[in-house]
Order: structure tokens, then sequence, then C-alpha cells
């Protein structure tokens, strides 16, 4: 986190979107599965969807989510359908009503502006914007599946700063993962981890003033 005459500065904001605007796990997809399967196994399932880095795979549109389907469902001969399937893989996300208050009651009318920086599919995006619409203020975006690179490659942070003309030092990035903030750090960017939302609160305070 950077502090020190930045208060004046800071122009951007960047939200990461998973565990940061919205809370997601993907446990719920994985114990979901197992159930509608007789010999369902979730702590395989995890294993395998985590060693295969499918999140990430689809993410950068590696992957489309029908082929994740066609090698999971061959890989442990599932009997569950894809409509199953795609409904339970997107429905993983619940609000982070602390951000969604912060975001509405000192954002939306303030002299920041505000993006979304996030790995993300088409599907999960188009989930996360119908069922929370609070996420739907921010409307630039860069988003993993579009541009084909995730966090923390360095490639989608300079898609970030040279799409929207953003100059690091006027800008906050704020996500959950170390390894992205450590990225962004190496662009010049401000940044916050968010890991508890009463120290964002605190630490946004000391980087913009926002209170």
């Amino acid at each position: 986190m950077k502090t020190s005459n930045s208060e004046n500065k800071i122009k951007n904001i960047v939200f990461d979107l998973g565990n940061t605007l919205v809370y997601f796990d993907y446990c719920y997809f994985f114990d979901g599965l197992s159930l509608l399967e007789k010999k369902g196994n979730a702590r395989k399932l995890k294993k395998y969807f985590t060693e295969e880095n499918f999140d990430l795979k689809i993410g950068s549109a590696k992957l489309t989510i029908k082929d994740a389907f066609k090698i999971i469902k061959k890989k442990f001969n599932l009997r569950t359908g894809y409509s199953d399937f795609y409904y339970l893989y997107c429905d993983i996300f619940w609000e982070n009503t602390q951000m969604k208050n912060f975001l509405e009651n000192k954002l939306l009318n303030s002299k920041y502006r505000l993006f979304m920086l996030s790995n993300i599919d088409a599907s999960h995006i188009n989930y996360i914007d119908n069922n929370f619409p609070y996420v739907k203020h921010i409307k630039k975006r860069i988003l993993s599946y579009k541009v084909k690179a995730v966090k923390p490659d360095k490639k989608i942070y300079r898609h970030l700063l040279e799409k929207y003309k953003l100059i690091p030092e006027e800008t906050l990035f704020i996500d959950d993962l170390k390894a992205n903030i450590l990225s962004a750090k190496t662009h010049g960017l401000n940044t916050i981890h968010y890991n508890s939302h009463k120290k964002f609160l605190k630490e946004i305070k000391s980087i913009t003033g926002i209170k």
C-alpha cells in the first residue's frame, strides 16, 4: 500500500470482482455437482478442477464451459446434464454487503472514476450482473476472457492502463489476492490488499481521505 502524498493524486479506483465486490466459493459448485451424482466426490472434483486450472483456462478463453463440462463428464463419468452443470458452475456467488454499501454511498457520486479488472468468463459476469445489480454501476471493465489474459499476468494490467489512459500514480487497485497486488505494484499502481473490510476502510481513508 502506498500512502505518502497520494490523497490528492488518486483519480481512478480499480476493483477486482471475485471476493472483493462479490464473494464466491467454487466449493458450492463441487458440492452441488457431487450431490447430483450417486458416487460424487467433491474433494476429488475440487482437486482435479484446481490442478487443471479450469478457472484460469475458462477465464482466459482458452477453454469454454462446454468444453470443460465434456472433459469433467468423461473424467468422472458424470450423469448430470450440461444445463445443471452450467447452473451449478454459475451459482457460487453472494453479495458483499459491506462493499455494496461503500460503493453506493461513498463512490458513485464522488470525483473518482471507477473501473473493474477481473479474472472472469462470460457466464459468470452475466450471472453477477443479473443477480447483483450494484456491480453494474462499474461500467469501465477489463475482463480476462475478453483480453485472453489473467491476473497476475502483466499483459492485463498494461491493457487496463493503455485502454483507459490511466496514470499509475493516480490509480488505486483493490484485490483480494497478494500475487495480483504485487503485479499491480510493478506497474506503479497504488494498492490495497482486500482481506478485511475494516482494514480496507482504514487503508482507503489513508490513501484517499474517503471516510
